[in-house]
């Protein structure tokens, strides 16, 4: 993680300092995907940053340790440093920076301007892409639990429901492979404020259809539909 001034008239940024690496340090050349990488101000100015397990077929259990920083969701201060209301601050062998973990590849995440949570949206493996509203010290599963399959083609498992872990608040089977996503805080749509758009890649012509989806929360975040919008544009 790094942090820079924009110099707007030079195009470039000065004044580069990295602020934060995560360990282990994995080649890219070896394990290009899965990398997470989003980057969300909290409401005091703090940092969320989405990182990916990188595993390859089967999964590793990196997402479930927390000697590592594979699968999470960190918490940061603007210097980079580990936030001082973090979950893990005190427990042995645990990495002090770690807000949640069970991730499995992060791709978007948004904070709610309304009611002040953090949601995050990750892809499954053969299905089973999430939505999830992301918690101090949960556990979102990943690669215990999911509702997507292996690449090989076994379920993981057969019953994605644990004890004490957390289940997505939307999940796609098949996957839409999930992107971006934002809240919509604008006037110009008033149906729409508050809304939360997600995004759907298209990659080659089995992954995902490029589209965007509207969907609906009520005030328990249960979702009450999905509209599925720019499909002409495939």
């Amino acid at each position: 993680l790094l942090r820079a001034t924009l110099d707007e008239a030079g195009l470039a940024l000065k004044d580069v300092e990295v602020i934060f690496r995560g360990v282990p340090a994995i080649p890219t050349q070896r394990l290009g995907g899965k990398t997470g990488g989003r980057i969300v101000f909290g409401p005091d100015g703090s940092l969320f940053v989405s990182t990916g397990d990188r595993s390859d077929s089967p999964p590793w259990a990196v997402a479930q340790q927390l000697d590592n920083h594979l699968g999470k969701i960190l918490h940061l201060t603007p210097e980079g440093k580990p936030a001082p209301d973090n979950p893990f601050l005190q427990t042995p062998g645990a990495l002090p920076e770690i807000w949640a973990y069970g991730i499995r590849n992060a791709e978007g995440l948004a904070a709610d301007p309304a009611k002040g949570l953090m949601w995050e949206n990750e892809h499954g493996p053969r299905g089973g892409d999430e939505l999830n509203v992301i918690e101090r010290g949960k556990n979102y599963g990943w690669p215990v639990v999911s509702y997507g399959r292996d690449y090989a083609g076994p379920r993981i498992p057969d019953n994605p429901y644990r004890e004490g872990w957390e289940l997505p608040v939307v999940f796609w089977v098949p996957a839409i492979a999930v992107s971006g996503m934002e809240f919509y805080t604008g006037d110009r749509f008033p149906n729409w404020k508050n809304n939360m758009f997600v995004g759907s890649m298209r990659i080659g012509e089995i992954l995902g259809t490029g589209h965007l989806q509207r969907i609906v929360f009520n005030e328990r975040n249960e979702e009450l539909r999905r509209e599925m919008l720019l499909t002409e544009l495939h």
